[in-house]
């Protein structure tokens, strides 16, 4: 037998005989939604509830939909107390707090940010290698040509820096820079860097070389030497016809003439090599190199020549390849030599 005590008894009694408020019906549903016992209880009384029968008074039974919807306020009422509860407790804890979620916040979202930038392909490194075997012109993303002179690596971000254009290098190659005034070009070399804006120059790097060398053709560099810390030692600005000189072993970087660079390489590579360069620039290295007096006619003294001459070779054939290739006449005088 189920029962209830003489509050919900009597709230049952006036419930089935139509004379509860709304208020306490809602209550007795309420109490009636908590268990089955409770459910089973206030249809239990209702059975015998006499005047039920003798009136067949239309009550609507309880059912299974009734305890149903009884239950469901009976759970939203007890679910908005939880929130308003948690707001109290939680909202005062992250005021208190503020500042450690905000510092590890900022801490995912720069792991995030970081690890995302890891993982784009856009960050990997192009590397080319010339051979000897294989095309000796290469071209960057810049429009920068690279012609390589001997076996030498090359490497590049596969899309430029928006502070500038930085390449590593080793070898020997000819380079002609796109221009591009806002994202200066630098190229890497152990511990030297050379940095233009759009120039044409040789530059020769070979990894095991005890020196490295920049001759410049065109526009301007600045050739800047490190030391195993990545402090600056020093900077050498080198122009047209000159050569930047970084020599590993002794530290030393300097800048020498045009005349200076042919002595030079006399002493240190015995040959003249001549890249696209004019015969007025020639004839100035070769008066100097072979102690001779050449007169050069104006009209010929823009004409280039690309050539290579080793030091064995006397002033009389070095101006006969040159009469050849650069299609000028040369002549024999009592003061020296004439090109006209």
């Amino acid at each position: 037998m189920y029962s209830a005590n003489d509050k919900y008894e009597a709230l049952i009694m006036s419930y089935l005989d139509g004379q509860c408020t709304s208020e306490e019906a809602r209550e007795l549903l309420l109490w009636v939604a908590e268990s089955e016992e409770n459910r089973l209880c206030f249809n239990a009384l209702k059975d015998q509830h006499e005047v039920w029968n003798l009136t067949n008074f239309a009550m609507p039974e309880i059912n299974e939909a009734d305890v149903e919807a009884a239950l469901d306020a009976v759970n939203a009422k007890i679910d908005a107390i939880k929130e308003v509860e948690t707001n109290v407790v939680q909202m005062p804890w992250l005021r208190r707090n503020y500042q450690y979620v905000a510092r590890v916040a900022a801490v995912l979202v720069l792991a995030l940010f970081v690890g995302f930038l890891v993982s784009k392909p856009f960050n990997s490194t192009v590397t080319y290698a010339y051979n000897g075997q294989n095309e000796s012109s290469y071209t960057l993303p810049d429009g920068t040509s690279v012609n390589f002179n001997s076996e030498s690596t090359i490497s590049y971000p596969k899309h430029f820096a928006r502070s500038g254009r930085f390449v590593d290098f080793e070898g020997v190659a000819y380079f002609d820079v796109a221009k591009d005034k806002n994202h200066p070009f630098v190229l890497h070399c152990n511990n030297m860097d050379v940095e233009v804006l759009g120039t044409s120059f040789l530059l020769n790097a070979d990894k095991d070389a005890e020196r490295y060398t920049v001759d410049l053709y065109t526009g301007k560099v600045k050739m800047t030497a490190f030391d195993e810390k990545g402090h600056v030692l020093s900077q050498v600005e080198v122009n047209p016809g000159e050569r930047g000189v970084w020599n590993a072993t002794q530290s030393e970087l300097k800048m020498m003439t045009y005349s200076e660079v042919k002595e030079d390489e006399l002493l240190t590579e015995h040959v003249l090599v001549f890249d696209n360069e004019t015969l007025s620039k020639i004839v100035e290295a070769l008066e100097y190199i072979y102690k001779v007096e050449i007169d050069l006619a104006e009209s010929c003294a823009s004409k280039k020549l690309t050539a290579r001459f080793s030091d064995d070779e006397s002033i009389d054939e070095v101006l006969e390849t040159i009469e050849i290739v650069s299609e000028v006449t040369v002549t024999k005088t009592e003061a020296g030599y004439s090109i006209r």
